[in-house]
């Protein structure tokens, strides 16, 4: 059963010497910043005289912050890992909110947390205020609440992760039409300039397809990491080219792609920018390939919806047939909405 302990190695310490080590680090961090809050009078290091005592007291303070900063950084590491596996609602709880910013990642503790607490939210039972669901849809509102203030304030600063972006974070009300708000918006920050795929307004009949839903965040994945190989250069070996790309994966919501999906991956830096023009070559190289691998399935197991429609087409008997109306689906959609040359 998953639940039944896998045998290890027997450890090294007692649980006892394992408890004093940990009272030895908590103590260690409770000197250290009351040490560092005693300091703070002294403010700026470099306001005091070079070589004396306060100047010198104040470097040493700046050096424990230093030291604080670099430990909480390899501390929610090793919680963030320990979240996958441990039973403790607790460190689940803290995992979860250190994770505010970071919606997918959140999304995948939440549930973590309400599987090891018991908390079954199929029972229709109210589960009452504050809760992680609610409390990230209640964080989310707030900051996108801010968002606009924050853009008219810092245009230049949110210009960057703008010009990527498919869509814009705006609050969406009953009794307020934000259309023109929007528009605004992205025109100051230049929204999705460097997307892929055209998203500006898209006013023809039938635009908002499933496929296209399904293939945008995909081809935006395929983008960035195909511009990040290039910056790689030539890797010779084969190993060190996978790990560039594992380590690289954590950006996205995706799992970690399978080996067999690695060797579709290296063509990317081979390939031209996708456009109307290379369209055909993206989806029969790259694109096509991998949905195959990852999300195709058969038309019994297929959870996809826009994988869905084409399996369930009259004509589609057979794999082949379904790859090939996928290659022409797939075509068709980025040569009506890719970028022209």
């Amino acid at each position: 059963m998953a639940d039944e302990p896998q045998p290890s190695a027997k450890p090294q310490f007692t649980a006892e010497a394992i408890r004093e080590k940990f009272k030895t680090m908590a103590s260690w961090v409770e000197i250290a910043t009351g040490f560092a809050q005693e300091l703070d009078w002294l403010g700026d290091a470099k306001v005091h005289p070079e070589g004396s005592e306060e100047r010198e007291l104040a470097k040493v303070r700046d050096d424990v912050d230093l030291a604080l900063s670099n430990l909480l950084v390899k501390f929610m590491s090793n919680v963030r890992h320990r979240a996958e596996k441990t039973r403790s609602v607790d460190l689940l709880a803290f995992a979860e909110i250190y994770t505010q910013g970071d919606g997918y990642e959140a999304l995948h503790l939440i549930r973590r947390y309400q599987e090891v607490s018991g908390d079954d939210t199929k029972t229709g039972v109210d589960p009452g205020p504050e809760t992680f669901p609610d409390s990230f849809a209640w964080d989310t509102y707030l900051r996108v609440s801010a968002l606009a203030g924050l853009a008219e304030e810092f245009p230049m600063h949110l210009r960057h992760s703008a010009r990527q972006m498919h869509g814009w974070p705006m609050i969406v009300s009953h009794h307020l039409d934000g259309r023109a708000e929007f528009e605004r918006v992205a025109e100051r920050l230049e929204l999705g300039a460097d997307f892929p795929l055209n998203v500006g307004p898209r006013k023809k009949r039938g635009t908002e397809t499933p496929l296209l839903r399904y293939l945008e965040p995909k081809v935006w994945r395929l983008h960035v990491l195909r511009e990040r190989m290039i910056e790689w250069g030539e890797i010779r070996k084969p190993g060190d080219f996978v790990q560039r790309i594992y380590g690289f994966w954590w950006e996205f919501p995706d799992p970690e792609p399978e080996p067999e999906v690695v060797p579709i991956l290296q063509r990317l830096p081979s390939l031209p920018p996708l456009t109307q023009k290379t369209a055909r070559e993206w989806s029969r190289k790259v694109i096509v390939p991998l949905i195959m691998l990852e999300d195709a399935e058969t038309a019994e197991t297929c959870e996809t919806p826009a994988l869905q429609n084409i399996w369930r087409h009259r004509s589609v008997k057979s794999r082949s047939t379904f790859q090939s109306r996928l290659h022409s689906a797939v075509t068709d959609t980025l040569e009506r909405f890719g970028r022209a040359d």
